[in-house]
This record gives structure tokens, C-alpha cells and sequence, in this order.
């Protein structure tokens, strides 16, 4: 007995004679996350909180710790913290401020510009419009024609050309 019939061979070992001794590779999972550089942070989210703290930084040399300091510092504080954490709907906060300056940054009135466009329609004259003819007279057809086309069609030969 060798080790296939003990084992048992899977139907994918059968189909594609994959041997016991093949190398078997590590598929990587969750690809799509991004790296943890420092600590629990990602690199973007780093530097939304350094650039954050700088500004905080800056604003308390120039201003102390007084009441301006506090106005201006803990929303810029906030912000940054949203930026690095805040996720809506599985999408970072810096994706929806990027959309809201792109829509900000574009016109809000559409014009049409006619640059190119060739007008095929021609209008006419309401004075100079064609009639159209008078519909033919309709004709009735009696019965004894009908039965006289009915028998012409029944006895003769009808060539149809193709």
C-alpha cells in the first residue's frame, strides 16, 4: 500500500497528478489594508497628527495658553484627530474633504456651449408650407370582383420574382 491509497487522493490530486511533496504557497489576506508603520498608525495617519501638532504647536508659542490659543487650537486638535481616525462609511475622512474642495473649486451653473454642433433641421415658412395631397377616393370593390380575382388566382400559374 503506498501513501495515496492510505491518505486517500482528493479529486484535484487526481485531475492535475499533484504529487504529495509539491510546495505549497502563503496567499496573502487583507491586501488591502494599509502598513502599521508607527505603532498602531498607519503613515498618513501620522502626519495628519504631526501636521496637527505642529499647528497646535505654533499657535501656542505665538498665543500662550489664552483664551485665542483655545479658540483657534482645539478645532484644528479635533480636526487632525478626525483625519487620522474618522472613517464614514468605510471611507477616510480625507476622501469626503477632498470631494467637498473639488465641488467647491467647480462652476455651480452649467452652460451650453454650441461650438461644433451642425443644425440639420431646417426651419420653414409658416406662409409657404406644402399641403400634403388629398388621400385617393376609396373605391368599393363588390363581390363579384372579389370571387372573379379569387378564381384568376386559383387556376394561373404566379411567377414570384426573388
Amino acid at each position: 500500500m503506498t501513501v495515496r491509497q492510505v491518505r486517500g487522493e482528493t479529486h484535484w490530486q487526481r485531475m492535475f497528478g499533484q504529487k504529495e511533496d509539491a510546495i505549497q504557497f502563503q496567499v496573502p489576506q487583507n491586501i488591502d489594508m494599509e502598513d502599521k508603520i508607527i505603532g498602531p498608525l498607519t503613515l498618513i495617519q501620522f502626519l495628519y497628527l504631526l501636521v496637527g501638532g505642529i499647528i497646535d504647536y505654533l499657535l501656542f508659542i505665538s498665543f500662550g495658553a489664552n483664551f485665542i490659543f483655545w479658540i483657534i487650537g482645539l478645532p484644528v486638535a479635533i480636526f487632525a484627530l478626525a483625519l487620522a481616525f474618522l472613517k464614514i462609511q468605510d471611507q477616510p475622512l480625507a476622501h469626503f474633504v477632498r470631494a467637498g474642495l473639488v465641488y467647491l473649486r467647480r462652476p455651480k451653473t452649467r452652460l451650453w456651449k454650441r461650438e461644433g454642433l451642425v443644425n440639420p433641421i431646417v426651419k420653414e415658412k409658416p406662409g409657404k408650407a406644402k399641403k400634403a395631397p388629398p388621400p385617393a377616393p376609396k373605391r368599393r370593390i363588390e363581390k363579384s370582383e372579389l370571387e372573379q380575382l379569387a378564381q384568376t388566382l386559383d387556376t394561373q400559374r404566379v411567377n414570384i420574382k426573388t
